[in-house]
């Protein structure tokens, strides 16, 4: 009876326990990861002053080493007219790794709903005291305007 049970519980821990697909997802745990997810719901829904909420009123954005952006407000206002140029822009998250007080994130985004296969962009936040202070972004082409 007893091997019975054991034949029983292992049955239903290998049913349930397992899946076919593999979770893909793994949990973002770390305070700044949470900023950069914050940051990207705040793409998805067009809303600039969300998206500018976990960065420094210093805050300096640069593009290929060249610095674009260079305090809050101005980022704010970037992002605003940006939302406005590409009302369908989109942007998923690929790969986001935190190391000490920065964070990488690989993501793909898509301008409008014809772009297919999307950009991919690499930005590296880099964090002070909470919030993001300064933004080194890797692009193909010039999104950030």
């Amino acid at each position: 009876m007893l091997r019975l049970l054991s034949l029983l519980c292992f049955s239903l821990i290998l049913f349930f326990g397992c899946s076919e697909d593999p979770q893909t997802e793994s949990p973002i745990l770390g305070p700044q990861s949470q900023i950069i997810v914050s940051m990207i719901e705040a793409v998805n829904q067009k809303d600039a002053k969300a998206y500018v909420r976990g960065f420094a009123p210093d805050v300096q954005v640069f593009v290929e080493s060249e610095e674009k952006i260079s305090n809050r407000q101005n980022l704010m206002a970037n992002r605003s007219n940006h939302f406005q140029s590409h009302p369908h822009v989109r942007s998923e998250i690929q790969h986001l790794v935190e190391i000490d007080n920065r964070v990488i994130m690989h993501d793909k985004v898509w301008l409008d709903e014809s772009d297919i296969q999307g950009q991919d962009i690499v930005e590296i936040f880099t964090f002070r005291d909470g919030e993001v202070i300064r933004v080194d972004v890797i692009q193909p082409q010039d999104l950030f305007r």
